[in-house]
């Protein structure tokens, strides 16, 4: 079995807490830590700021920051982390997408869509199974493992440090909203559901996130639809109607009005240009602007 103190530069571990547990210190390592919650709740803190995790979440921290967890709720929580030296992951990955370094040299939380979080529970399932029996190739099975989870992180997730403003960390009222958000983009957001959803007036939500992520609750809304909707153009070959439909613009004619707005180009030129270019989804909304 490999462990923290016996490995080959890779090992994972699951623990489960009580409710009431708290790590009374902060630590750091030399490995990139993958945190997913599989059940229950937590508080992440990382370098004094303060992170809210719910069951189906994942925290990623670089080498060198410390950090400490602390367990809340009514339900015991099961907790899965990958720890991995960065020089496992091959450079011609990194190359290939470019978007993995950014993941990788900051901290932030990550909530997975319900697809994500099967894929995830899979890929880990199979980890632990490595980790506990190892034998000559589970060093190489483990990384590549890895890799496979930081595709799916791209492909299934939304990174809530993308889009946020302060650097104390999110006020959990905020970060139970950007959930919400993530799990029901789909579908038919109002912000009098959303606040409801998160025990606050819609006046003062849209007033305070706005504040925390810069955006408004609208804006925000078509930010995570059009990113997804960009990973989808990528990844799949459904027609951009059914794009549109999937990431909850109920109009095909809106969303090319967006997508325009955020790439300077309609949706079918960008999956033209994007694949014809080998590209990968890793662009950032904002900052990338395809002819």
């Amino acid at each position: 079995m490999y462990t923290e103190n016996e490995n080959m530069g890779i090992f994972v571990e699951k623990q489960v807490r009580k409710p009431d547990f708290v790590m009374t210190y902060e630590h750091t390592h030399d490995y990139i830590e993958i945190f997913y919650l599989k059940t229950g709740q937590c508080n992440y803190t990382v370098e004094d700021r303060k992170y809210h995790l719910s069951s189906g979440e994942v925290f990623i921290v670089p080498p060198g920051m410390r950090h400490c967890t602390g367990y809340e709720g009514k339900v015991r929580c099961e907790r899965v982390i990958i720890c991995i030296k960065s020089k496992l992951i091959p450079n011609a990955f990194r190359k290939e997408h470019p978007g993995i370094n950014d993941i990788l040299k900051k901290s932030g939380k990550i909530v997975l869509s319900k697809d994500g979080r099967i894929k995830i529970e899979k890929y880990i399932d199979l980890m632990l199974t490595e980790n506990d029996l190892p034998d000559d190739f589970s060093s190489e099975m483990l990384t590549y493992q890895a890799v496979l989870l930081l595709l799916t992180f791209i492909r299934n997730g939304i990174f809530v440090y993308e889009s946020v403003q302060l650097d104390t960390g999110i006020p959990e009222d905020i970060e139970k909203t950007i959930h919400y958000i993530a799990m029901n983009y789909q579908n038919m957001i109002t912000l009098e559901d959303t606040a409801d959803k998160v025990g606050l007036s819609p006046t003062y939500l849209s007033k305070k996130f706005k504040k925390v992520t810069g955006k408004s609750f609208t804006e925000y809304i078509n930010y995570i639809r059009i990113r997804q909707a960009q990973r989808m153009l990528l990844t799949t070959d459904d027609s951009i109607t059914k794009i549109a439909t999937d990431c909850g613009f109920n109009s095909s004619n809106y969303f090319k009005d967006c997508f325009k707005n955020a790439f300077g180009t309609s949706p079918r030129n960008f999956r033209m240009v994007m694949k014809d270019n080998n590209a990968h989804g890793e662009l950032i909304i904002g900052e990338t602007e395809v002819k």
